[in-house]
């Protein structure tokens, strides 16, 4: 069961490329064929100065965490059978280039409960995840609500 004093723990730090492949994959993944995903010609015909990153392409560093999602839901103390993902959302500071790479920093920015529609209380964890470019820049601010539902009341 996750417990309110983890606010303001610190879940650790990766860093992760920005690969050209991996954008194009996320375009793909989300039907869109353009090649301005993923050729740098055909973005500057774009209007793109550089290829075109989308948010979603933080989710990356996830990936490149020891242990994965089941890690971050040890550390915070999370059933890994009633966590789910709620909502995430982006504040885009500085513009990302294909091949950078990226520090991601990441820390429990609170904890809240609430009963559940079904019964049980829900215990809600918003996470915050700063990321920083080569030259130690903020670029994006990530903030993910993971919910770990079903605790009996």
């Amino acid at each position: 069961m996750i417990h309110p004093s983890i606010v303001g723990m610190e879940l650790g730090e990766v860093r992760f490329p920005i690969e050209r492949s991996k954008l194009a994959e996320l375009a793909r993944a989300y039907g869109d064929d353009d090649p301005a995903w993923h050729d740098a010609a055909a973005a500057a015909t774009a209007g793109f100065t550089t290829l075109p990153l989308p948010p979603t392409a933080t989710i990356l560093g996830d990936h490149w965490r020891p242990g994965g999602i089941l890690a971050l839901a040890e550390q915070i103390g999370a059933d890994p059978a009633r966590l789910l993902h709620g909502e995430a959302s982006w504040e885009l500071l500085a513009p990302i280039e294909p091949g950078e790479q990226l520090t991601a920093r990441q820390r429990v920015e609170s904890v809240k409960t609430r009963e559940g529609k079904r019964g049980g209380t829900m215990t809600i964890v918003t996470l915050l995840t700063e990321f920083t470019n080569d030259n130690g820049t903020p670029v994006v601010r990530r903030r993910d609500a993971l919910i770990e539902s079903g605790v009996p009341s």
